[in-house]
């Protein structure tokens, strides 16, 4: 059964990139954000009370867990929504599965933590920060406007700031503030929501835009991003962490790329350049240098 959720989670989460495409050519990057959080806030919020979880924390935890989740769902998705504008769905899957080695990087500049640090590690580290490089170059050489490397920066961004929300979350979120996962999601969620809502605000011609809210099809695919892609997705891989560990359940990033890349095949007719092959490639080595020694590590 945890296979058939492995499956699911990997299905969810590829296709989520593929939806956003979908939102961003109907309504503002910030717009689409902000409903994707609402929408899985409110599934959220219907399970939970339903599983009886509690969800109220003292101030003192509170803020660590809205300022972690602003830099682990709020500002990454405005940076991927924006981004998306500009590049297709596979590149920012891809993309996205540098988080690991930006999440080395800030544990040893910013948390100062060299209790990871490894050969096979910092190699993983390279190959990853060099795919992302590989993907920006043919941009950085021949493009004349440049919007596809502002989306792949966007994306970059966005792939940053999970890694450090990640690792805040982890800072703040231990002692005697350390709370149950559900509970931080939750009160994460909130965090964010708030962040997009304020962000929203500052562009009131955007989010007061309805031209594109007639669309069918944009409300199917931001009831999938809430729903599916971000609360199921995120109940599922709670469940596949108390089950496998968080390297087996994370190694889901593996299988995302190659999905999204068929999902641009079958619904965009988008060829992968080889770039982006090479890129995806070289990243994707580099995740596996760095599970790989992580997986040792846990065999000790």
């Amino acid at each position: 059964m945890n296979s058939i959720y492995f499956a699911l989670l990997g299905l969810f989460w590829s296709l989520s990139f593929l939806a956003i495409k979908i939102t961003v050519l109907q309504i503002s990057p910030v717009t689409g954000a902000l409903l994707r959080v609402a929408i899985a806030q409110l599934a959220f919020s219907c399970v939970f009370l339903m599983m009886r979880v509690p969800l109220r924390v003292p101030f003192a935890s509170l803020w660590r867990l809205w300022l972690a989740g602003i830099f682990l769902q709020g500002l990454p998705f405005l940076l991927l929504f924006w981004g998306e504008r500009q590049i297709a769905p596979a590149l920012a899957c891809i993309i996205n599965s540098s988080v690991g080695a930006w999440a080395l990087l800030f544990s040893l500049i910013v948390f100062k933590d060299r209790t990871q640090l490894s050969a096979t590690k910092v190699l993983g580290l390279f190959f990853g920060l060099f795919g992302v490089l590989i993907l920006c170059w043919p941009d950085l050489l021949h493009s004349q406007d440049h919007n596809q490397l502002w989306g792949i920066l966007a994306v970059t961004g966005m792939a940053m700031s999970y890694a450090f929300g990640g690792l805040l979350n982890q800072y703040l979120n231990q002692g005697c503030h350390k709370v149950p996962f559900k509970t931080s999601v939750w009160q994460q969620h909130w965090g964010s929501l708030i962040f997009l809502f304020l962000i929203a605000l500052m562009h009131p011609a955007m989010l007061l835009d309805c031209t594109g809210f007639a669309s069918v099809k944009l409300w199917i695919a931001l009831l999938y991003l809430g729903i599916f892609s971000t609360a199921i997705a995120w109940l599922i891989y709670i469940h596949l962490i108390n089950h496998w560990g968080t390297v087996r359940a994370s190694s889901v990033l593996f299988l995302t790329p190659i999905l999204a890349l068929i999902w641009d095949r079958v619904f965009l007719g988008l060829h992968p350049t080889l770039f982006e092959l090479g890129g995806v490639i070289v990243i994707l080595v580099g995740m596996g240098f760095m599970r790989l020694q992580t997986q040792a590590c846990r065999k000790r």
